[in-house]
């Protein structure tokens, strides 16, 4: 009688999940959310989930070769003589975040462009080829563990320097493997993975050319089209791109290291798989349509959502809502308001909020950006 009785209350849940979407759950998915036992439990996140989730608030750091020559995605041929932050100063970017609530940081450890902000190996394309020659990675590395802070790692799987890219695939995904073992083995624990540039190997799925040339938006989502777009990346971009064997290689190395994979802002909350987070690129209203749990090899997996959204308010034509990057002449800021309605959106939509920083060229944060989050009484 109580698993019969355990067994109704979890339907009855789920049949409330669904009528509360705009889209009703398919048949196939309200069928495959079921226990196949009637002694399952509902999907809930994983230990490693669950303590992501907890950290609720961070900070995302874009920093490197565009800040030194005032773009947001450059081609990979900018020289790197131009960069050398000689006022560089990674605690106070982490004692900022810290002072705002925040319990994590992601950093840009190489863009589209192919940058890389540690002395990798395995390309001269690097800081040590820079006046500064340092290690950045390293740096934000020290900084997060000497304010307690949580350490996530960005990598552009697009790289518009290294040629393979274009010309061997599999040559390209054994080449960046030498990298991400260099990311995962030298700079302690990484909370998150955060992979960006899917789009280079994703012909299909895409109903309009902005979704892939800039900030797309919301008008047309539903879960119909999300689904399609999962069947278009599983037939083709996850392929290319080799995901499920970078992501047991990254597992290999941190089995405690979260992947994800942004979706674009033409698909936000869409799981690219195999991930373990989803990505809500400038996701910051409320939405109560988004789904936490999704279908995945032959059964249910949660995945949280985590919305990244940047402190400027000033973009260009490509990116209109507000630049990643430090550019001199954008002094635009998100007012304390606007951080807190963001926080209450991610709060409402049970996800973490990544606020990006983009630090200046001498490499310290904007006073603007200090100011605002330093008074931001988060809670």
């Amino acid at each position: 009688m109580e698993i019969n009785r355990r067994m109704f209350l979890f339907q009855a849940g789920l049949a409330r999940l669904a009528s509360a979407t705009s889209w009703p759950l398919s048949a196939s998915e309200r069928q495959a959310t079921v226990p196949v036992h009637t002694n399952d439990l509902p999907i809930t996140p994983t230990p490693q989930q669950k303590a992501w989730m907890d950290l609720r608030f961070g900070m995302f750091i874009h920093f490197g070769i565009n800040t030194y020559y005032d773009k947001e995605w450059s081609d990979g041929t900018l020289n790197p003589i131009a960069f050398n932050p000689e006022k560089l100063d990674t605690d106070q970017w982490c004692k900022t975040a810290v002072e705002a609530g925040m319990k994590y940081i992601v950093f840009i450890t190489k863009h589209h462009d192919g940058f890389c902000l540690w002395p990798s190996k395995h390309t001269a394309y690097t800081v040590a080829a820079s006046p500064w020659k340092g290690d950045l990675v390293a740096k934000v590395a020290n900084s997060a563990a000497k304010y307690g802070l949580k350490l996530g790692l960005y990598y552009s799987l697009w790289d518009r320097n290294q040629k393979l890219h274009d010309t061997n695939e599999l040559a390209y995904v054994d080449w960046m493997k030498f990298q991400l073992q260099e990311l995962l083995s030298n700079y302690g624990d990484v909370v998150e993975l955060w992979f960006d540039g899917f789009w280079k190997k994703q012909n299909h799925g895409w109903s309009k050319k902005l979704e892939i040339n800039g900030e797309a938006g919301f008008l047309e989502k539903n879960h119909d089209r999300d689904l399609a777009f999962i069947n278009a990346w599983r037939m083709e971009g996850a392929f290319r791109w080799q995901m499920d064997h970078l992501y047991q290689f990254i597992k290999s190395i941190q089995p405690n290291c979260l992947v994800m994979n942004n979706a674009t802002t033409a698909y936000p909350g869409v799981p690219l798989h195999p991930v373990d987070i989803r990505s809500g690129e400038k996701y910051t209203s409320p939405n109560k349509n988004d789904l936490k749990v999704w279908d995945w090899l032959n059964g249910m997996v949660y995945l949280p959502l985590q919305i990244e959204t940047t402190m400027s308010v000033k973009g260009n034509e490509q990116f209109k809502s507000g630049n990643w990057f430090w550019h001199e002449w954008d002094h635009s800021v998100a007012s304390k308001e606007t951080i807190l309605n963001y926080l209450n959106v991610s709060r409402q939509m049970d996800a973490n909020l990544l606020l990006n920083c983009g630090p200046m060229a001498n490499g310290k944060l904007r006073p603007e950006d200090v100011e605002v989050l330093s008074n931001l009484k988060s809670e």
